[in-house]
């Protein structure tokens, strides 16, 4: 995971420091899921016209059980693939078409089971991947000696029943009522084809096709990806492995299954999209070891899968580029071109920023700046997200008053146009890229403040996605301080319903909150039928309501990219609630307010430092406890620093020798970490002598 500051005051200050994380280095496809699943519906119809002819044979006894008894076992496989296709909402964006579609294949697959019990228990085996099988469902298909593996394939879904009824009383009541009914019809109707005389055709045609099909499915399903392997929450990157090789014989056999690995990544991705998937992010995926396994079965590491491919030919790749040393950044001297009221507390500062400076100053939607200033004779940090777009030309921060705030203070009563402030460039990993052929769906989450990079992300990704849509929940005590209102109003009308705003207010006498009276008939139809693109709740954004949206029209199927900023106890919420829908990681990027607590070192001597930072060396004795940043300033080093609670990622460095401990990295990701980077601001030395680099 990785971090990035945005807005605000120090850690000296409430409210003050933003973070942000993102999986960095877990890819995200970004392969957009249709309204409707093509592939899906045709395996779903092939299937059933399989079944009505292999079942025309046998009832005519047109053909050897040897024939019938594959095709019919062949449609159990296909219609798996259908039915897991809809546990997982891949089926297509509309709701309806996978709870259709799920309830239509469950019959070819165990007509006594429902759909929402498989999965239920399938969304547990991705929950708790290579658990024990009381934990993992499917971990019921890999343990035990090889002896009875055979036997757990063919009775996988007898291990089902019993998982689910030791945990049916959990469960919701229509699930329940849902499934017992199933059960029974299906009982009922196995009892009355015995007693009518169809027992032969039941067995032929049902009973020992779907125990085969069972059979080969926890084989290929579960057993294949998964045995030897570690848990998930060890590695998720290591809890399933992909199949290389004979592509063109395993890929349509297995339905895509090969690339299992991709399934579990990324569980949203249709299946005939694995390979995609696989390929646009295959250097990712290799960069982190991931389990690999030639068709027959050999074990392969990252290295060795390279090499294999470039002698079979199948790809000619140049090795990645080594990553490049980053340039220290330094302050530049920015001129305030204008501070504007933008609503109560809080004002906009616009930067003039020269034409020498602009390569310098060019930004990412979402990224932020650190602005350092002398506040009464004392200097202060400050990180503020930029609010402008790229494309506006503008160099734009919001700033609101916090309560004891020193820069936001001065900033809101005292800062004028004509002022210079010292400014870092742009950074920060919290953000969106826009693409002009993309056709995204994206959710924001903003609270009070943290509308700042929201606002920048969502006016330049649907500005220039012209087939992408969005949806703004956004949370404020009243109107009169909310941040944005009016520039928010404004591009939910001129995008003509790609933006739907909902405000939450937690002051219940907001005026918002009050129903207009029409104080005269509409003049035109027009008026009449016209749609608002924002509306107005009561109260504030809780796990309930989260979820309520969640079933219905935000869907996390539907929804590419999830942006959250605000108070932590907001984002954990809506991290969990997200987590308990399966949305993947690498598609949800949020940012905390505040970062960690300031680090308290005791006085005694301590390890000896080596730091370079702008080209310079300095060799530092530390106390016991003491962060590598706090030494360094201690010493006179001009390091970059900013938040001081691992929050912005300012004070990124690399350890060049010796070793250090960090209480929090929310501003770096594990890759990161593995290649020697850490936060100056929160690491403490734990080798004698530690030498560490600004400028790598």
């Amino acid at each position: 995971m990785t971090v990035a500051a945005t807005r605000s005051e120090n850690s000296g200050d409430p409210g003050a420091v933003t973070e942000e994380r993102t999986r960095r280095g877990v890819p995200n496809p970004r392969i957009p899921l249709p309204p409707v699943s093509v592939p899906t519906v045709l395996l779903f119809i092939g299937g059933a016209m399989v079944w009505a002819g292999a079942t025309w044979l046998v009832l005519n006894d047109a053909a050897s059980p040897w024939v019938t008894i594959p095709l019919h076992a062949l449609v159990t496989f296909t219609m798996f693939t259908v039915l897991h296709e809809s546990t997982h909402h891949a089926a297509g964006r509309l709701t309806w078409v996978n709870e259709l579609l799920g309830r239509l294949a469950m019959p070819f697959v165990a007509s006594y089971g429902s759909f929402p019990l498989v999965r239920y228990i399938h969304l547990e085996h991705h929950r708790n991947t290579n658990e024990d099988a009381h934990t993992d469902p499917d971990a019921w298909t890999a343990h035990g000696p090889w002896w009875q593996l055979p036997l757990r394939w063919l009775t996988i879904d007898f291990w089902y029943s019993r998982f689910y009824v030791a945990r049916q009383r959990t469960r919701p009541p229509s699930e329940r009522i849902e499934t017992a009914a199933v059960v029974a019809l299906s009982l009922a109707a196995f009892a009355w084809l015995t007693a009518t005389g169809h027992g032969w055709e039941l067995l032929m045609v049902y009973l020992i096709p779907q125990r085969v099909g069972l059979a080969v499915l926890a084989w290929w399903f579960d057993w294949l990806p998964h045995h030897d392997l570690g848990a998930q929450r060890q590695n998720r990157f290591g809890a399933t492995r992909v199949r290389v090789g004979l592509e063109w014989l395993m890929t349509p056999i297995m339905l895509c299954q090969n690339y299992h690995l991709v399934h579990h990544l990324h569980p949203a991705i249709p299946f005939y999209r694995y390979l995609r998937a696989w390929n646009d992010n295959r250097d990712a995926y290799l960069a982190r070891d991931v389990p690999i396994a030639t068709a027959w079965g050999r074990e392969l590491t990252s290295s060795e899968y390279r090499e294999w491919r470039q002698l079979t030919g199948s790809f000619d790749e140049e090795p990645p580029l080594p990553r490049q040393p980053r340039e220290p950044s330094r302050f530049h001297s920015l001129r305030v071109a204008e501070v504007r009221p933008l609503c109560e507390g809080a004002v906009t500062v616009t930067f003039d920023v020269p034409e020498r400076l602009r390569e310098t100053f060019g930004f990412t939607p979402g990224q932020h700046i650190v602005i350092r200033a002398e506040v009464d004779g004392e200097e202060v940090r400050r990180a503020y997200s930029i609010c402008s777009t790229p494309d506006s030309g503008e160099l734009r921060i919001a700033i609101k008053h916090q309560l004891g705030g020193a820069f936001s203070t001065f900033a809101t009563t005292e800062l004028a146009a004509g002022d210079v402030l010292e400014v870092l460039p742009p950074d920060g990993v919290f953000t969106l890229t826009p693409e002009p052929g993309r056709s995204g769906r994206y959710v924001a989450l903003a609270a009070g403040s943290g509308i700042t990079p929201i606002l920048s992300i969502l006016t330049a990704t649907l500005l220039n996605e012209p087939n992408s849509k969005a949806t703004l929940l956004y949370i404020n005590t009243s109107g009169a301080g909310t941040m944005f209102a009016a520039e928010l109003g404004a591009l939910a009308a001129r995008l003509a319903g790609r933006l739907h705003v909902v405000h939450y207010r937690t002051d219940e006498r907001d005026p918002d909150l009050r129903t207009p009276r029409i104080e005269k008939p509409f003049d035109t139809v027009g008026e009449a039928l016209a749609i608002s693109h924002e509306r107005y709740q009561r109260g504030r954004l809780d796990g309930t309501r989260l979820r309520a949206l969640l079933q219905a029209r935000l869907h996390p199927a539907k929804v590419d990219d999830w942006f959250l900023c605000g108070p932590r106890d907001l984002v954990d919420m809506a991290r969990r609630t997200l987590a308990d829908k399966d949305v993947p990681d690498e598609n949800v990027h949020f940012e905390l307010f505040q970062g960690a607590l300031p680090v308290r070192p005791s006085r005694h001597p301590g390890p000896v430092l080596t730091v370079t930072a702008g080209g310079k060396t300095a060799e530092i004795p530390a106390t016991v406890g003491e962060t590598v940043l706090s030494a360094a300033l201690r010493h006179g080093v001009d390091a970059p620093y900013a938040c001081v609670g691992g929050a912005c990622g300012t004070c990124r460095a690399t350890v060049v020798r010796g070793s250090a401990r960090m209480d929090v990295h929310y501003a770096l990701g594990d890759d990161e970490i593995a290649a020697g980077r850490i936060l100056t601001c929160r690491a403490v030395a734990t080798s004698p002598e530690l030498t560490v680099d600004y400028d790598r």
